[in-house]
């Protein structure tokens, strides 16, 4: 299936991004929007820097993991947090109940694809087009594409509940169109977040150990509480 295809090449194009990006998160009704520069590459490395919203000094924060360990500097208070790389640290500090893997892959346009009996598409009035994957333990997912036939909408149910809305908006022009606006939606979790990007590029090279963060001379160091 042409779409199906379309899916899996997408999927693969893009290893890693670095930008600027205005971010916008919603967590239990209370509402964070921050300015965050991102380093972002697969499978599961990832740093944000929570940018001074008077554009100049330390960073409010800095987050960074290797997949393995995450480290979180708090310059205003002098202190370095460090845990495991897990879903509820990750959580801790975004406010987003993902697993560290599915939100590297969200971010860079590869949404997760859930294990599925059948696989069904139909094309909309508007030209654009569906596919819908029936899962294996009473999930199910659809996909929806614009007339160019670019993924611009995932969604995940659970039984008749929604788990998971994902969009993608403002794509980039040339051969490999790349989302500068996503957001998700996560209404059981009662979490929501959007981004957009001001400045970006994709597959980067990164230089260093940008994946991971020493402890700066006078910082306490603590545990991810």
């Amino acid at each position: 299936m042409q779409l199906w295809d379309r899916l899996r090449k997408t999927g693969a194009m893009f290893q890693s991004l670095e930008g600027v990006a205005r971010v916008h998160v919603v967590w239990q009704g209370k509402t964070a929007t921050m300015t965050q520069a991102l380093l972002v590459e697969k499978p599961d490395r990832f740093r944000a820097e929570t940018l001074n919203p008077f554009g100049f000094g330390s960073p409010l924060m800095l987050m960074v993991t290797d997949g393995t360990e995450l480290a979180v500097m708090v310059p205003g208070e002098g202190l370095m947090f460090r845990g495991e790389a897990s879903s509820r640290n990750l959580q801790r500090f975004t406010r987003l109940p993902l697993q560290l893997a599915d939100l590297v892959h969200l971010l860079l346009y590869q949404v997760p694809v859930i294990p599925y009996e059948s696989l069904t598409g139909s094309v909309g009035l508007a030209g654009d087009y569906l596919l819908q994957l029936q899962g294996t333990e009473n999930g199910r997912q659809e996909l929806w594409f614009d007339p160019n036939q670019r993924l611009v909408e995932s969604v995940y149910y659970q039984g008749d509940n929604l788990a998971l809305r994902v969009k993608y908006e403002n794509f980039s022009e040339g051969e490999s169109p790349f989302p500068r606006s996503a957001s998700m939606e996560m209404p059981q979790q009662q979490a929501e977040a959007s981004l957009t990007f001001s400045e970006l590029a994709t597959n980067v090279v990164s230089e260093g150990p940008r994946f991971r963060l020493a402890t700066p001379e006078g910082y306490e160091e603590r545990p991810i509480p």
